[in-house]
């Protein structure tokens, strides 16, 4: 899945409106981040890049991406296997995550707030909440079906 990609006009004023100066990586790499919702990590970012801006390092990505997080713009997603991924889209929102290929999807339409009375030992004070559903994604299920299909009529 790609999005559209924003003007790089668009790009410096976000960049400026969250504190940030458009340099060449930040403008190459928020565009990148916003039109290819993949949730990235940062070798992903780097590898993707890096034959358009041959001054790129992966330290320079790690730090874009850590200050697109500090000012909002993007959030971190953790993941059960300790992968650290990157998300364009700061809003409120679900993940799924494939336990065949590994992709990782928005879900815009699943409540993602727990209420405060969730059961929470005295004390205790939740600062966020991170809702993440596990299963085989359309691909996968796709090919998991057909794979069970063939190997019912091969019996």
């Amino acid at each position: 899945m790609v999005r559209t990609l924003p003007s790089s006009s668009a790009t410096h004023q976000k960049l400026r409106e969250h504190g940030l100066h458009p340099s060449k990586a930040r403008v190459a790499i928020y565009e990148w981040l916003i039109a290819h919702p993949v949730h990235p990590t940062v070798d992903m970012v780097f590898n993707a890049l890096r034959p358009q801006i041959s001054t790129l390092s992966r330290t320079t990505v790690y730090n874009v991406l850590r200050a697109f997080v500090e000012c909002g713009l993007a959030e971190k997603v953790h993941s059960e296997d300790l992968e650290l991924r990157y998300d364009g889209n700061p809003a409120s929102h679900a993940h799924f995550k494939c336990t065949q290929c590994g992709s990782l999807t928005d879900l815009d339409s699943i409540p993602t707030s727990v209420p405060q009375t969730v059961g929470l030992p005295d004390g205790f004070i939740p600062h966020t909440t991170a809702v993440t559903l596990w299963g085989l994604c359309k691909k996968c299920a796709s090919k998991h079906l057909r794979k069970t299909l063939n190997t019912a009529f091969a019996e």
